[in-house]
């Protein structure tokens, strides 16, 4: 069943963002420069006092961080999306769209030297972030990173976690082919892996009309094309609900990145599928 509604999406969206990519490229050019472009409003966060893994604790808390990267933090609730992913000591996590480093960074921390951490970024990102990006994981024997077209990428075998922040609506404006690309995660990951899914959300209904000029996407469409790879939706956390987003304006707006309203939902393998 989902396989069939991925097909019919897939027509449609292949027409939307190939229009839309047009668009975004020749009006959201600040989506993709450095952080600097589009600074950041620090805000305050206090991390819960229960429920957060010691190891997450300290990645978090880790003086390995970039402070700049901290004063993200009350805006993404770090502590609390990791939690949820479920990242443990010597996992092997794959993180799509690294971009500034910002999960990274707590992703490496929470997984200890005996984890890997395979990064995967796009190439005309890589051409703006790819040379600090290697330099991280030159510093660090258990990190891999990857500057490729997603749909020629091959994926470690018996994955434990996989993070795609924001970068499912990018995956759509490049034309990735989310059937193979899903399908081919699929294998890569152990029964009972996770893949968490993170992205900025468009007005419901509005499927991926936005998605060019906005970098948004109407969950549905996250949903769609994650469950017909296999994957099993088994949490919707409203963790980054921002009520006061109406979902109007682009995402990589100047002083208002990462205040979006953002869908976060927690996908697993099933162990017998």
């Amino acid at each position: 069943m989902m396989k069939s509604v991925s097909r019919q999406l897939a027509a449609t969206l292949v027409l939307a963002a190939a229009a839309a990519l047009t668009t975004s490229m020749a009006q959201e050019a600040p989506a993709n420069q450095a952080p600097a472009a589009s600074p950041i409003p620090p805000k305050a966060y206090t991390m819960p006092t229960k429920g957060i893994p010691k190891h997450i604790q300290e990645a978090v808390q880790s003086p390995n961080r970039s402070e700049r990267l901290k004063e993200q933090d009350g805006w993404n609730r770090p502590a609390e999306i990791l939690a949820l992913s479920g990242v443990r000591k010597g996992a092997r996590v794959i993180e799509f769209g690294p971009y500034d480093l910002y999960y990274t960074e707590m992703l490496l921390e929470a997984i200890g030297e005996k984890g890997e951490l395979y990064l995967y970024e796009v190439p005309d990102v890589d051409e703006q972030v790819g040379e600090r990006n290697r330099e991280f994981a030159a510093k660090h024997k258990n990190v891999k990173y990857f500057g490729a077209d997603y749909n020629t990428l091959e994926f470690p075998k018996q994955v434990d976690l996989v993070f795609n922040n924001l970068y499912f609506h990018e995956m759509l404006l490049r034309g990735v082919q989310l059937e193979a690309f899903h399908s081919k995660l699929f294998k890569a990951m152990k029964p009972g892996a996770i893949y968490l899914a993170i992205d900025h959300t468009a007005v419901l209904g509005t499927e991926t009309n936005h998605t060019g000029t906005l970098h948004r996407v109407d969950p549905s469409i996250m949903r769609a094309h994650i469950g017909a790879g296999g994957f099993q939706l088994v949490e919707d956390s409203r963790l980054l609900e921002n009520h006061s987003d109406d979902r109007s304006w682009p995402a990589f707006e100047p002083g208002k990145r990462v205040q979006t309203d953002r869908t976060v939902y927690k996908f697993r393998k099933p162990v017998v599928y």
